[in-house]
């Protein structure tokens, strides 16, 4: 039998590299557990003293060159009032996260010191903090895609303008349905709370409805609003006037479009609520959402009416990459004095991320087969179940069925409002089908073949193939 012999291929300076490498190994693991046992002594003595008696002498703030003081005592006036060493931290810790999320400072550092002042009283520390503020201008640029249509937008900013958090934003887009947008808006946050901001706006923008219903609006206006961001959600009231046309009519417009055209100035108060706990917005695969939005219009103007609209969607993951959703959508638009709705107002049912299998906005009043009319009451509810796919387990892109529908009305002033609303359940138009989802960073895309169950005889059903692209889908 052949002996085996061993050669070694280690030189002298491979050797001495593995010791040092092992040597930095051993003095990280070191060092590690130093500051572990460090970190677990610096617990131990704050939780003995939390309770002790201590308060806040003075916050000392280095690197505010932009900013004023008076944002800062709004800011860090509550940890003044705390008198344990608890209390310091917490507020301290409460106050350094309140200071980053408005948007202004690229870090704030913290740190607790005894008392400079040889007058203060015993348990005294002063907090300092150092911060670095951010670029008072910036741009940002991107794009937009739902329903199907696109834009490019640009933003300019500038924060911290006035030096209490303020932004000035100027916003523009141009796309495919809306040709031009322009936006003004300036926003400051109350008392130096970022979940608390009011702002007022300016806007100019053109809609292009030619697609569905043969015009073009303009709309041009103002609104001042309160934003809330809350534990429960976001909470959003708005006071604003807006003046619209309808305008470029089509040379193959209906009558009712053609009756459509002119001016409207509504002024009105809303109140949109918004409660978000999905995992995904795009692609959920567990949680739940919940949007109100109501209006009252007839504050000035020649505009009068009451508007009502909920939306909700609930996702289940029902394990192995199998997720059911489910989503309910209502709308009530109720014309005041003896009005007729405007259509500048109503809601439009049907499209891709609304009610697959029918043509955007598709369902409901349609004048000669050509031109959505929209409607003052709808009902919209879908059932999706999404699926792993063979061999495509680890790419966003998931197998689709679902059966989705809805009802859209105008209503009929001379009937009461429940004979209205019943009439919703008599027609409905319903689908189903199947398809492929795909999650990318920016959108969402579905591709899906659509069979039309139930339609009315005024109804634009997309039966075959139909294309989504968006963010939002029903």
């Amino acid at each position: 039998m052949a002996a085996e012999t061993e050669f070694s291929l280690k030189t002298p300076q491979t050797k001495v590299a593995e010791k040092i490498l092992n040597d930095s190994v051993e003095a990280l693991k070191q060092l590690r557990r130093e500051r572990e046992t460090a970190q677990q002594k610096l617990e131990a003595l704050v939780s003995s003293k939390v309770h002790e008696k201590f308060y806040i002498h003075s916050f000392r703030i280095y690197g505010a060159k932009k900013t004023r003081p008076s944002l800062f005592e709004a800011v860090l006036n509550p940890a003044l009032k705390v008198s344990t060493l608890g209390g310091v931290i917490d507020q301290t810790i409460e106050a350094t996260n309140r200071l980053q999320r408005l948007d202004i400072f690229k870090e704030v550092d913290v740190m607790l010191d005894t008392a400079t002042d040889p007058l203060a009283s015993p348990g005294a520390l002063d907090v300092k903090l150092y911060l670095e503020e951010k670029s008072r201008f910036w741009v940002k640029t991107g794009t937009e895609i739902a329903n199907n249509a696109g834009s490019a937008n640009v933003s300019l900013n500038i924060r911290n303008i006035f030096g209490g958090a303020e932004t000035l934003e100027t916003y523009m887009s141009a796309g495919t349905q809306f040709s031009h947008v322009f936006e003004f808006c300036l926003a400051k946050p109350i008392n130096g709370n970022p979940d608390s901001k009011i702002d007022i706006s300016a806007f100019s923008l053109t809609k292009n409805n030619q697609p569905w219903s043969s015009h073009e609006e303009i709309l041009r206006g103002a609104a001042l609003r309160w934003r809330i961001r809350s534990a429960v959600g976001y909470h959003e009231f708005s006071l604003g006037s807006t003046w619209r046309q309808i305008c470029n009519i089509g040379e193959q417009a209906t009558l009712s479009i053609r009756e459509s055209a002119g001016h409207s100035l509504k002024s009105s108060i809303t109140y949109l609520f918004v409660r978000d706990k999905r995992d995904d917005i795009m692609l959920p695969g567990r949680g739940y959402y919940i949007k109100l939005f109501q209006e009252f219009a007839g504050l000035g103007g020649d505009v009068h009416f009451m508007k009502h609209e909920l939306e909700s969607q609930v996702n289940f993951s029902l394990g192995k990459g199998f997720i059911l959703s489910g989503s309910y959508r209502n709308g009530i638009l109720l014309p005041l004095k003896n009005q007729k709705s405007k259509i500048s107002d109503r809601f439009f049912l049907g499209g891709a991320q609304s009610i697959r299998g029918f043509k955007l906005n598709g369902i409901g009043p349609i004048e000669d087969r050509r031109d959505s009319l929209g409607g003052d009451a709808y009902l919209a509810a879908g059932l999706s179940l999404f699926t792993p796919l063979p061999k495509l387990g680890r790419y966003p892109v998931k197998g689709h069925l679902f059966i989705n529908g809805g009802s859209l009305i105008q209503l009929n002033q001379r009937q009461p409002l429940m004979t209205n609303l019943n009439r919703l359940h008599y027609a409905p138009s319903v689908s189903t089908g199947l398809g492929i989802v795909y999650r990318s960073s920016i959108l969402r895309l579905e591709l899906n073949f659509c069979l039309p169950l139930l339609a009315t005889t005024t109804d634009k059903v997309k039966k075959g193939l139909q294309l989504g692209l968006g963010f939002n889908f029903w």
